[in-house]
């Protein structure tokens, strides 16, 4: 691998006329025809600047960690998309990791990446713990917490109001008509699964809807537990007239709970998802 001295040698120029040139450092005088000649070297030579060098020089390695718990989930893989494309417009490298849930593989994630030198973390966390970004917190390490954040542990957080989307939800479905309404959850430790039953719950409250433990699912964020939860509550003896369902992936779980048992939306029942996505 051809280094500084090597394109310098070609160039017959000083290592630190290469460096400028190539840093484009601006009000340094160097002729065009010398900076034009550092420039062919460096592309003859197929020269690439050692990016680990330049982090230890300069104290910073241009490069953010994300930690989301699922790529395969399209709502994480589209926060992946576009905080990539941000990162890039602003010149940074994003590494991207999925800790699947696993709350020890978020932790190793976290020390492995400040170990790499990292300069920042956007972490969706698992939630079963946070002691390991407590310990962030007093470094001082810049981190952010996206979609996912802890009541009890105040740190900057990117995330939407659950509560009062899920609220606004109800009390669309309670304007229709429904008493009977639904609440397809997910993981009941999850942040966002929390506050868009608290503004279920309190929608159910305070619009005097029917108040019944199982209309309130207990299940995951599969395809196949949103199917399964959705046949158990059709088969009540009152089942629901609609649904607030929490995630995407259970909203077609609950599509397919649907077709099979032969409903029509919004003829037989209808359904509210938190999900963009179409795939």
């Amino acid at each position: 691998m051809a280094t500084l001295k090597d394109v310098a040698a070609l160039a017959k120029v000083h290592p630190s006329t290469v460096s400028r040139v190539l840093r484009s450092v601006e009000n340094v005088p160097i002729t065009e025809e010398t900076r034009k000649r550092v420039i062919a070297a460096a592309k003859s030579l197929d020269y690439q600047p050692d990016q680990r060098a330049r982090a230890l020089r300069l104290g910073k390695s241009n490069t953010i960690g994300l930690i989301i718990p699922d790529i395969s989930n399209p709502f994480f893989a589209e926060i992946a998309k576009s905080i990539e494309q941000e990162s890039y417009d602003s010149g940074y490298t994003l590494v991207v990791c999925a800790s699947n849930e696993d709350q020890e593989k978020e932790i190793d994630f976290v020390h492995n990446l400040i170990s790499r030198g990292i300069d920042g973390l956007i972490i969706a966390p698992v939630q079963d713990s946070y002691e390991h970004l407590v310990d962030l917190k007093k470094r001082n390490y810049p981190f952010v917490l996206v979609d996912r954040c802890f009541d009890e542990f105040e740190t900057n957080a990117v995330v939407s109001d659950n509560e009062a989307a899920a609220f606004e939800a109800m009390e669309y479905l309670k304007d229709l008509g429904h008493k009977r309404i639904g609440f397809l959850s997910g993981r009941s430790t999850i942040y966002t699964i929390r506050k868009r039953r608290q503004g279920y719950q309190k929608a159910v409250d305070l619009f005097g809807l029917d108040k019944d433990d199982a209309l309130v699912s207990a299940g995951g964020f599969t395809f196949e537990e949103g199917y399964s939860e959705t046949l158990k509550m059709l088969s009540l003896a009152h089942p629901p007239t609609a649904l607030l369902i929490a995630g995407n992936r259970i909203t077609f779980g609950a599509l397919k709970a649907f077709v099979e048992k032969g409903l029509t939306i919004p003829d037989d029942i209808s359904i509210i998802g938190f999900t963009d996505s179409i795939v």
